[in-house]
């Protein structure tokens, strides 16, 4: 399990100063260089700078959306794409900062830190590993199956696509919402050296370091390093110290090796390492009824009421929440002949983390949890393409991926109430725990060809077959001793010692699979314009519930399922200077995979349910906009609209499945916004300087699958700004903004209790955010 030792970040001798010392003492060298000819050149006759503005075209986003390079205004998909500019203008520190930039997308931080990803209203809230994101997460076309291990830093990275719709006919892993691609840079030619340090309110501290460029002949390498630490948003009147702080190491390396024109190998290696003091907290948004001493003095119930502060916690459990990652992936490109390629990608990975959470926000152990988890996977994938230049495009691949997990959590109790009364009252333990391994062993084989009709008319046909088979165990052990603490556990293997009483062992196996295909017609009105429609099917595996309490919970939940329809024009304008992309989405999904939290109807006890309770449709439309009426002047918006509906829907009330089909769906608001510009302007003949801003509109939503109005969150505007002054090369840069400069509060997540331990508490989004940034360029 991950180690508990915090970074030594600020002290000297610790990992992060001297990782930062050596990259800076070699930028020193590196960026002073050519100082001396920069001199010279100031001195020269072109003294006078260019005042005119001229008009340039927008610059062609190239992606790999369909496993080959194309322009992003050719692919016939909803697709949006960020390059290291507009990843830097954004503000962009981790995967979040892309989000409202996509129309009816949503990411953000859940109460695990994992990534809550939610793409036309289709995602999945649960962090634990025995449920399949609905949304995948690649870096470099590795796939990243734990959701915790996907809120990584954007550092060292040229590209983000994300991909609307059912992804599984080209990509490895199926999935029903879409897909998020991360693509990081690869070494140059030459050599190219990147310095930023950066301080801001909270305490805010990053660094970033990264040097890349050939070694030898064929052979280049890189190595980037990132640090992001600050104080918590929050305050803890329990503790009387800061809440859900940040303190965060990650690192990239690679060997980038071409022995002739047609083959190419790279070798990757990353690794993260999170050491917050605490772990994130909720706080309240109803009252809580507990008992600060059940054992001795059983009738002194104490009421807590709501907070007043939405920043103001006051828990008693958050004293970790550590991950630590490392992953591993070798790619090999060989161009077999002028039309036929091969591509082989095999990636392992490890995830380790560890967590606190007082999910019941109060001082006392309500309903406080403890988890302890260690995974590995392994994958491989073996593509094969071929492109005649003239009428056919065609890919097709095989893809194995191999998971094993082993969780242990918890949750202490002891201060609950049930029927107005301590649980011990009933016999009921004051803390459980209980063991889940799970194996997934993944395998499949997927083709997907394009046929040019002529000129302006394409065909695209895909077909995939997964086949997955999941093996789970679960056991339970329930504690009565009054001086357990849950927290220890971890400390304490192997999991069953005779402290508590045991529960029966949970088994189960089972395999699901799923023929997913896709259809598409794509027209080009002329070299401006395009038009498309699609029919595709995702499929989001079934499994086995790790919190399930008794075998009939246990039961295997069924595979998600969507049939999805889009049609669409991607259009440019104004000789290249406006694109305007529109598209239109119908989706109906069934089997939705949700979780309910609630009370045991025949012992009044805690009861956690995964099930297929849920069928849905959802339509919607997406702009988007870009256009540049100067060369000094970059303007960006988009606009989402979602119309969602539960078909079916049974969540627990009392215990009870009831019908909510009325509901809203989870992290699906009705409407979402962007728009930003960005303007440079020269200052002599050597600086530039840029203004940046942007402002994005959220409206209500729900933050949980009932729909509670405690959790949802009304419609918001958040704006974000910089100024920065540089050379006109790109060199150096000085750079003053922030983000949600109106400190505009928002909930982010919800945890629904109110049927046990009877309160509901929620997460609030980050707090205004300046800083000054120092960024050095070679």
């Amino acid at each position: 399990m991950a180690g508990r030792d915090r970074i030594d970040s600020h002290a000297s001798g610790g990992l992060v100063p001297a990782a930062l010392v050596g990259a800076s003492s070699l930028a020193i060298v590196l960026f002073t260089t050519p100082l001396a000819a920069r001199a010279d050149a100031q001195d020269s006759p072109i003294a006078q700078s260019d005042t005119r503005e001229t008009v340039t075209e927008i610059e062609e986003i190239v992606v790999t959306a369909r496993r080959r390079t194309e322009t992003l205004q050719s692919v016939p998909l909803s697709v949006s794409a960020f390059g290291e500019e507009d990843i830097d203008a954004l503000q962009a520190q981790d995967l979040s900062g892309i989000q409202y930039a996509v129309p009816n997308l949503y990411l953000n931080e859940g109460d695990a830190s994992n990534a809550v990803i939610f793409l036309r209203g289709i995602g999945q809230n649960d962090s634990l590993a025995f449920v399949d994101p609905g949304v995948s997460v690649y870096i470099d076309d590795v796939y990243i199956s734990r959701t915790q291990a996907a809120m990584f830093d954007l550092f060292d990275v040229e590209r983000i696509e994300v991909l609307r719709g059912p992804q599984g006919t080209l990509y490895g892993r199926n999935s029903p919402g879409g897909a998020v691609k991360v693509i990081t840079r690869a070494p140059g030619d030459e050599l190219e050296a990147y310095l930023e340090g950066g301080y801001g309110r909270f305490d805010s501290i990053t660094a970033r370091a990264r040097i890349s460029g050939p070694l030898s002949d064929g052979l280049k390498g890189k190595l980037a390093i990132a640090y992001r630490g600050r104080d918590g948003f929050n305050r803890n009147s329990f503790t009387g110290r800061r809440d859900g702080d940040l303190d965060r190491l990650s690192w990239r390396a690679g060997l980038y090796y071409e022995p002739h024109s047609d083959l190419r190998l790279t070798l990757t290696v990353d690794g993260r390492i999170d050491r917050p003091d605490t772990s994130r907290s909720p706080v309240r948004r109803t009252a809580l009824v507990a008992f600060p001493d059940p054992f001795a003095d059983p009738t002194n119930a104490t009421l807590f009421p709501p907070a007043t502060d939405n920043y103001l916690v006051e828990t008693n459990a958050n004293d970790f929440s550590d991950i630590t990652t490392l992953g591993v992936a070798l790619k090999a490109e060989w161009q077999l002949a002028d039309d036929w390629a091969l591509e082989a990608i095999s990636a392992w990975r490890t995830f380790d983390f560890d967590l606190e959470l007082d999910t019941d926000g109060s001082p006392l152990p309500v309903l406080d949890v403890v988890l302890f988890e260690d995974s590995h996977t392994f994958s491989q994938e073996l593509r094969a393409s071929y492109d005649d230049g003239a009428r056919w495009s065609v890919t097709g691949g095989l893809f194995f991926f191999h998971d094993i997990d082993h969780t242990l959590a918890g949750f202490d109790l002891k201060s609950a109430g049930v029927f107005g009364f301590p649980v011990i009252l009933f016999g009921f333990p004051v803390a459980q725990a209980g063991r889940t391994d799970q194996r997934t062993d993944s395998y499949a084989v997927y083709l997907d060809a394009t046929y040019r009709v002529s000129s302006r008319l394409s065909f695209e046909a895909g077909l995939r077959y997964t086949l997955d088979e999941k093996r789970a165990r679960r056991q339970l052990e329930n504690f009565f001793d009054p001086n357990f603490l849950l927290a220890d556990l971890n400390a304490r293997p192997p999991f069953l010692q005779g402290i508590g009483v045991p529960t029966p062992l949970l088994k189960g196996k089972k395999r699901f699979n799923a023929l997913t295909p896709r259809v598409a017609l794509s027209y080009d009105l002329g070299e401006e314009a395009m038009v498309y429609a699609s029919v595709s099917r995702g499929f989001k595996s079934g499994g086995f519930d790790g919190r399930a309490n008794s075998a009939f919970q246990f039961q295997p939940f069924r595979p998600e399922k969507v049939w999805a329809y889009e049609g669409g024009i991607k259009s440019t304008w104004a000789d290249r200077r406006v694109t305007a992309n529109l598209a239109y989405f119908y989706n109906r999904y069934r089997d939705l995979q949700v979780t309910s939290f609630g009370q045991d109807p025949e012992t009044g006890f805690f009861q956690s349910l995964f099930t297929n309770a849920a069928a849905a449709r959802i339509q919607g439309v997406e702009l988007e906009l870009a256009a540049r009426p100067t060369d000094r002047l970059t303007l960006q918006g988009s606009v989402g609209f979602m119309d969602a509906d539960y078909k079916r829907f049974a969540t627990l009330v009392g215990g009870v499945p009831t019908d909510v089909s009325d509901r809203r769906l989870a992290h699906t608001p009705r409407w979402t916004a962007h728009a930003g510009f960005s303007y440079e302007h020269p200052i002599g003949s050597r600086w530039k300087a840029t203004l940046h801003m942007d402002g994005s509109y959220r409206g209500r939503m729900a933050n949980e699958v009932t729909d509670s109005p405690n959790l949802a969150q009304g419609a918001y505007v958040l704006v974000n700004a910089f100024a920065a002054i540089g050379d006109r090369e790109g060199r150096y840069e000085l750079r003053v903004g922030g983000t949600n400069l109106s400190d505009r509060q928002y909930i982010t997540q919800g945890f629904n209790l109110a049927e046990f331990p009877g309160v509901e508490t929620a997460f609030f989004g980050a707090r205004r955010v300046w800083g000054v940034n120092v960024i050095l360029r070679r």
